[in-house]
């Protein structure tokens, strides 16, 4: 029974850590998300007055983004975080987001923005070389960035070159 007690406490911890860790790489994410605004142009025509942040499908990065959003701008313009749920809601986002769980329709949303000023994030494996401008990728336990400077500059994105020093480059 003592070891029962013991394996369950061990597992319960394991989870309550992995819970954690999740919760925090999806914080960072929105946080580096916020970043790369500072180190990236869009055209001056861009933009509607606000600064479109779309979270496409779940994720509980929108929660943080919308932390973010209440008490930062960009560029001068509010911030506004929507939650997408379809490739023709994506419209005028400056940012769009893909969560790992819609990730599969990458090609769809490449499609769909064509050559728009959207810097397309995600966080799966290979997407950077698929569409994507930048990926997240955990390395040795850090969060690191892959950045796709040709798909940057196919949406009309400039990536200044001090945020491409630390990205590993696709």
């Amino acid at each position: 029974m003592k070891k029962i007690s013991v394996v369950l406490i061990g597992m319960f911890l394991m989870i309550v850590t992995f819970q954690s860790a999740w919760v925090q790489k999806e914080k960072y994410h929105s946080i580096f998300i916020y970043n790369f605004c500072k180190y990236v142009k869009w055209p001056d025509n861009q933009g509607s007055g606000k600064f479109v942040i779309g979270v496409f499908g779940n994720s509980k990065i929108q929660k943080d983004l919308n932390s973010l959003a209440a008490t930062k701008k960009i560029n001068g313009m509010p911030i506004e975080v929507r939650r997408i749920s379809s490739a023709t809601e994506i419209g005028d986002c400056n940012i769009l987001y893909v969560a790992n769980s819609e990730s599969g329709k990458i090609d769809k949303i490449i499609s769909q923005t064509g050559n728009q000023s959207v810097l397309i994030v995600t966080d799966k494996p290979g997407l950077a070389q698929r569409g994507a401008v930048i990926n997240f990728v955990e390395i040795d336990g850090k969060i690191k960035f892959e950045l796709n400077q040709q798909n940057a500059e196919s949406h009309g994105l400039k990536v200044a070159g001090s945020l491409a020093s630390l990205a590993i480059l696709v």
